[in-house]
């Protein structure tokens, strides 16, 4: 499993692509165990909370369940045809993620906080 050198996604979508594929083609199968956190993102080198937040993407798109004090299991597969489908819409609402935040930035009185 590798990531993409070349694109411009946050780490953790990166990790979460890079999973999700592995997923699709095999590489990963329903049942499957990941490595704990810190190894995962030892292997794929980015720190242990991009790797936790790939990880928590994934658990919410239903790809990957966790078992307390077990560990991150393989729970459903990607179909190869939707694979790319839902990696358009996924960099779509991540660049409308970094809009919105950015106009926020943008919104905030200068030198205070928000309520």
């Amino acid at each position: 499993m590798k990531l993409d050198d070349s694109s411009a996604s946050p780490p953790y979508i990166q990790v979460a692509d890079a999973l999700r594929k592995a997923i699709s083609t095999g590489e990963l199968n329903v049942g499957d165990k990941l490595p704990s956190g810190p190894k995962l993102a030892k292997q794929l080198g980015v720190s242990t909370m991009t790797a936790r937040r790939a990880i928590e993407r994934l658990q919410r798109d239903g790809l990957l369940r966790s078992t307390h004090g077990v560990g991150v299991f393989v729970s459903a597969t990607v179909p190869a045809d939707k694979d790319d489908e839902l990696a358009v819409l996924r960099r779509t609402v991540d660049e409308l993620e970094r809009r919105v935040a950015a106009v926020e930035q943008l919104l905030q009185p200068e030198g205070g906080t928000r309520s």
